[in-house]
């Protein structure tokens, strides 16, 4: 079993994200981060990670903002265990792409009458297993696949496949490309561009198309196309509590702080669908096709400490793992809350700001109780920000005096 680290060559030397056969080591135990194309998964999947986390991790499911799963607490030895058992599972189909299968989706695509994407997002996972070259891609690569509604982090991509009718527009690097495209051609221009990216680099010296010298002209030419504008980010959280149509009726909730109890995830396995997938979204929201009225499964949901209600103070506020890192200054899972004046925040622990939803503000550690937030030049004690006045408006990036977020 690898390890990612710091300071090698090539691939490790950018690449810290952990993966199934790359866990990264923490103060909790070692972690590893399991890959969902387009943040779906079935039924047998979901009932697998759950029992992967109770038996070789610490029992929880921790949501990521790209839709996939961490497993925490898991002792260094659990590797093979975890590998055999997560390929039977048909969460690990190919061990040379384990990092590299990083493809976001519109969580309500498909639902309510949008586009489907489930099969765009299928054979994109399929062409990227198919092409050794693309696993030199690294773990914080991002494919994302857009219904034209958002929340798929096209702004934030660094390939992003947005479905128009019967057409797709790419996007490079987080900018239009100015390329339209049938459908059928979406999948292999995209594989086109990131092998472009990685014969400029990516997967050595860089992680991101954006950080190449040319900052992605040679991937945007690849596919006869240029870069343009940047795409307007779209990638709100979804609104809590039921949707769709009666004959179709779906239940969006969220995980407090991102982490779900094992209680939590069987309940939310228990009302999918026949046929579909639970759909994971920014922000630990969770999108589930009900086979019942959605009455009963609010209040069933909502008893287990499941977020249901954007009226729920908690909805705005999520954390990064805390003290279980190893780079933590605070204990922020545990100080994580309601901010006056600032609807949305993400609690982070160190600057990298691990985690964060695109539309929440940072609020960072600057010790045990010392904290930054966005527009304040200066860390305050965490009384003075709980006390702080209402009514100052957010800042629209998020930004932290230049302070980004690791994904």
């Amino acid at each position: 079993m690898r390890r990612g680290r710091e300071g090698g060559k090539g691939q490790e030397a950018v690449d810290a994200c952990p993966g199934i056969l790359t866990l990264h080591p923490a103060r909790d135990g070692h972690v590893a981060r399991i890959r969902l194309p387009g943040g779906y998964v079935s039924r047998a999947q979901w009932t697998a990670l759950a029992a992967l986390a109770g038996e070789l991790g610490d029992g929880a499911l921790d949501l990521t903002a790209r839709g996939n799963v961490q497993l925490r607490g898991l002792p260094a030895a659990a590797g093979a265990a975890l590998a055999r058992r997560a390929s039977s599972a048909d969460l690990l189909p190919s061990g040379p792409h384990d990092r590299s299968r990083n493809i976001t989706g519109s969580p309500l695509a498909g639902l309510g009458g949008r586009p489907p994407l489930r099969r765009l997002v299928r054979a994109l996972d399929a062409a990227i297993l198919a092409e050794a070259v693309l696993a030199a891609l690294p773990g914080r690569f991002l494919f994302a696949v857009d219904d034209g509604s958002g929340g798929a982090g096209l702004a934030a991509s660094d390939i992003g496949l947005r479905r128009a009718g019967r057409q797709v527009e790419v996007i490079i690097a987080g900018r239009l490309a100015g390329v339209r495209l049938p459908l059928a051609a979406a999948v292999p221009a995209a594989v086109t561009a990131a092998r472009a990216a990685v014969a400029c680099g990516v997967g050595g010296p860089v992680t991101r198309i954006a950080d190449l010298a040319d900052g992605g002209a040679r991937a945007a030419a690849a596919i006869g196309g240029s870069l343009g504008p940047r795409v307007g980010a779209s990638d709100a959280r979804l609104r809590l509590g039921p949707q769709g149509a009666a004959g179709s009726p779906m239940l969006v909730v969220a995980a407090p702080l991102s982490r779900l109890g094992r209680r939590q995830a069987a309940l939310i396995g228990g009302l999918l669908r026949a046929g579909e997938v639970l759909r994971l979204g920014t922000a630990g929201r969770v999108v589930i096709p009900l086979a019942q009225p959605p009455t009963a499964a609010l209040a069933l949901l909502a008893g287990s400490g499941l977020l249901t209600s954007d009226g729920d103070e908690r909805a705005g506020v999520t954390a990064c793992s805390g003290t279980a890192c190893l780079k933590a200054a605070a204990d922020v899972r545990a100080l994580a809350r309601p901010l006056p004046g600032h609807p949305r925040t993400h609690w982070a622990a160190c600057p990298r700001g691990c985690g964060r939803p695109p539309d929440a503000e940072l609020v960072v550690a600057a010790g045990p109780d010392s904290f930054l937030i966005s527009g304040q030049p200066t860390a305050r004690p965490l009384a003075a920000l709980t006390s702080s006045p209402a009514g100052r408006a957010p800042s629209p990036s998020g930004s932290l005096n230049g302070l980004g977020g690791a994904p």
